[in-house]
């Protein structure tokens, strides 16, 4: 029987993952509901032992990293080095409906189709199960590097710089899950079980995919630029106590935000427009500056978003806890330790009206044992050939720039219809400013590739109806404006239900539905900062932060989380329901473990560069412009391992680098070492020799090397769109079962005019939209 209040009660999830992208995929499972038994060696899972520990005091049930990642599983223990375990782990395989795991199955000899012939396996590994690199040693830098992601973050005349957050992992756990909730949506249909493989490489791929969209079709390698934004203003700036983020947009409300900065100058005319503030940027920061050193971030941030500016502040994690909003929402839940006490806790990522997040501690070691269930059998039918696992699903879109268009293109390739609803009037940024370039960005043809557009203003009563007419035949609406804009046009939530009793509406809005920000504007610029997550990623403990960049993107896939939770309990239950996804808690949930360490130990974590905190690691310059390999070294003998194949035995012999901790005290005459042999290799060489001697290294990828990579043209990564040609980033995840179609890259305006209004609703032709271009773009800054 389904439990109402959860969304995935119906599953049975056994995870024998043990590294972060598994443990992020099946927390979200055990929050939202699945009983998920985590399967432990004797001793613990090696997130146990992972620092930070409470206190600074190891154990088992200390390490805040699987406190963290393992919240609402339960724990059984089980040795696979035996005969007996192996032979428990087939029986249990049988009684659940999936199985996550990241290595785990390399090492055992299991038929899982012949043990349960309907099980969702979910495997994840660093660069997949097939290619050159199928093997290859990673940590989450290596990811980060050869994914392409390290080599846009920092600053042109330094190393390109690691990311902070665990961008790779945590990219890649969320698409497991979304993978997971799409095999589990189709096997309802087909009775069949499958098996999914997500390579955290090309998962990780997907934050850049404008980058490589551009390259791909441009020839534009997109380089280091110091935060400095192509827009102006879009960055943080000094203040008075910190640092404010300033962002220029929307654009439409510039002129009469500027007027806050007291200088005349600045709203003269050639500063009016985009183009001119980017001809004279150095001018504008100079303008501004004097204002902004007078005040406050806190103050900036309210002041700025009272004139309709994106504006925050590069937050504390003391601050992010404080903040107003995030209070005013409950983000914050208690949890019950049996041996830490209570204590406050990030809470849901996304908040679905009638499935919500189980905030559960994570289990004791062993805590739990496996009881005997049989899963679900779910007969086969003839629906049984579903080459997408979102075929019949029709999505109505009213998402714009990049967070909400990420999430509803994830869906839609992989077989949702997905129908954009434009206004002519004002464009979609991701077209661009220019009227005659409207249809020929590569941004948006890979960001809005697979969908039908459609052009209606819906300031017309009318055409509102129109949209109400496409919506009671449709699954579920997604839009990421604004609270209260959708109900400005008549399409709120109880609206929406009553034309269609069991419709999924996802709405993604910057600051979430409620609260005293509620109203605010955000953009990834603002809400990168205002979430802690900027704070952690620079070259050094007093360093400028740098921004990843990545947060729109990540936003967008949990905005498809959000969309296929919700389906999957619809699918359960028959009922629909409303999802209220705020960008920035969302985006917050990332920092999840660091707000934990911050609230048990009292501390704030600092940035570390291109470091570890643990293993001895960094970025290395190689021969050729602007070409660098990341390198861990994770123990003394894989030093021992690397002195070997760089040729220089002796440096194994030096007292300065005998342990880790010597190595840690000696870490820039270390680096200078190891830079002292990498720049005189390659970094595909070097990479490949330390890589068959099972050390972690990588060279940081650009788009121009990602496109010609040998690992990602084997596994025929790259996608040719059917319709047009030409070529594209591909998918972040593959379905045994088949699933991920590119048809169509980003369809021009209004080309699904005549086929959705006319064909689909039965409107006259006469009905179909004047699109002349006197029209377009009339209520949209263009400049």
């Amino acid at each position: 029987m389904h439990n109402q209040a959860n969304a995935l009660s119906h599953l049975r999830v056994l995870d024998l993952s043990q590294r972060l992208a598994g443990s992020y995929c099946t927390k979200l499972m055990a929050g939202f509901g699945a009983e998920t038994i985590k399967v432990e060696p004797p001793g613990g899972e090696p997130m146990r032992h992972c620092p930070p520990f409470v206190e600074g005091q190891p154990g088992t049930e200390r390490s805040l990293p699987f406190l963290w990642f393992n919240t609402g599983k339960k724990s059984v223990v089980l040795d696979l080095s035996t005969a007996e375990g192996k032979a428990q782990l087939q029986d249990w395989v049988r009684q659940v409906d999936v199985l996550v795991e990241d290595g785990l199955l390399q090492d055992l000899d299991l038929n899982l189709a012949q043990l349960n012939p309907q099980l969702i396996v979910t495997s994840i590994s660093n660069f997949g199960q097939s290619g050159p690199y199928r093997d290859y040693q990673a940590e989450e830098i290596t990811l980060y590097a050869m994914s392409g992601l390290m080599y846009g973050t920092g600053d042109p005349h330094q190393a390109p710089l690691a990311g902070g957050p665990a961008i790779a992992h945590l990219s890649a756990g969320m698409k497991a899950y979304i993978a997971t909730l799409m095999a589990d949506y189709r096997r309802e249909l087909t009775g069949e079980g499958d098996r999914i493989e997500v390579s955290i490489q090309e998962a990780a791929m997907d934050n850049i995919e404008i980058a490589i969209a551009e390259y791909l079709h441009l020839g534009k390698i997109a380089k280091r630029s110091n935060d400095e934004h192509a827009l102006v203003p879009w960055r943080t700036f000094p203040c008075k106590d910190g640092h404010a983020a300033i962002m220029g947009g929307p654009i439409r409300h510039w002129l009469k935000g500027a007027e806050i900065f007291e200088s005349p100058e600045l709203v003269s005319p050639q500063y009016a427009h985009m183009e001119g503030r980017i001809r004279y940027r150095d001018r504008v920061r100079q303008l501004m500056a004097p204002w902004l050193l007078q005040h406050g971030k806190q103050e900036i941030f309210h002041a700025g978003q009272a004139r309709k500016l994106a504006w925050g502040y590069l937050a504390t994690l003391q601050e992010v806890l404080e903040s107003p909003q995030l209070q005013a929402r409950q983000f914050f839940l208690d949890t019950e330790h049996p041996e830490l006490g209570k204590y406050p806790m990030v809470g849901a990522p996304f908040r679905p009206s009638k499935t919500p997040w189980q905030q559960v501690r994570a289990p004791l070691l062993g805590e739990n044992a496996f009881t005997a269930a049989q899963p679900r059998q779910r007969p086969q039918t003839s629906a049984a050939v579903r080459p997408q696992p979102l075929q019949g699903i029709r999505i109505v879109d009213f998402t714009h720039d990049w967070a909400g268009p990420h999430a509803t293109r994830l869906l839609a390739d992989y077989g949702a219809q997905t129908i954009k609803i434009e206004y002519p009037a004002r464009l979609d940024g991701m077209r661009g400013a220019y009227l005659d370039r409207k249809n020929r960005h590569p941004r948006w043809w890979q960001m809005n590739r697979n969908k039908a557009s459609i052009t209606l203003d819906l300031h017309q009563p009318e055409q509102v109806e129109v949209v109400k007419e496409l919506i009671r035949q449709s699954d579920i609406v997604v839009d990421n404006s604004r609270p209260g804009v959708m109900e400005g046009w008549g399409l709120g939530y109880e609206v929406l239900k009553g034309l269609r009793p069991d419709m999924i509406l996802v709405s993604m809005s910057a600051f979430g539905a409620t609260g005293p920000e509620s109203q605010y504007a955000g953009y990834g610029g603002c809400i990168e900062a205002l979430s802690g997550l900027q704070g952690l990623t620079a070259y050094s403990r007093q360093g400028d932060a740098m921004r990843v960049r990545e947060m729109d993107v990540t936003n967008g896939i949990m905005g498809a989380c959000a969309a296929m939770t919700a389906l999957i309990y619809r699918q359960q239950t028959g009922e629909g329901q409303w999802v209220d996804l705020s960008q920035r808690e969302a985006c917050t949930w990332l920092m999840g473990e660091h707000l934990l360490e911050f609230v048990l130990n009292g501390t704030q974590t600092l940035p570390i560069g291109n470091r570890h905190p643990v293993y001895n690691q960094g970025c290395y310059r190689a021969l050729g412009e602007d070409r660098w390999l990341v390198l861990t070294l994770r123990s003394d003998e894989e030093w021992q391992r690397f002195c070997q194949v760089c040729g220089h035995p002796e440096w194994s012999d030096d007292p300065r680098f005998q342990s880790r901790r010597d190595r840690h005290q000696h870490h820039d005459e270390l680096d200078l070492l190891i830079e002292s042999w990498t720049s005189t290799q390659t970094a595909p060489a070097a990479m490949q020799q330390l890589q068959a001697a099972r050390l972690a290294a990588g060279m940081v990828q650009d788009v121009s090397t990602l496109a010609q990579d040998e690992h990602l043209q084997q596994r025929q990564w790259f996608q040719t769109a059917i319709a047009e040609g030409g070529t594209y980033p591909g998918f972040p995840f593959r379905f045994a079962k088949g699933g991920g179609i590119l048809h169509r890259r980003g369809p021009d305006l209004g080309a699904d005019n005549q086929a959705i209004l006319c064909d689909l609703l039965g409107k006259p032709a006469s009905f179909l939209p004047d699109l002349d271009d006197e029209y377009l773009g009339t209520a949209f800054d263009l400049e």
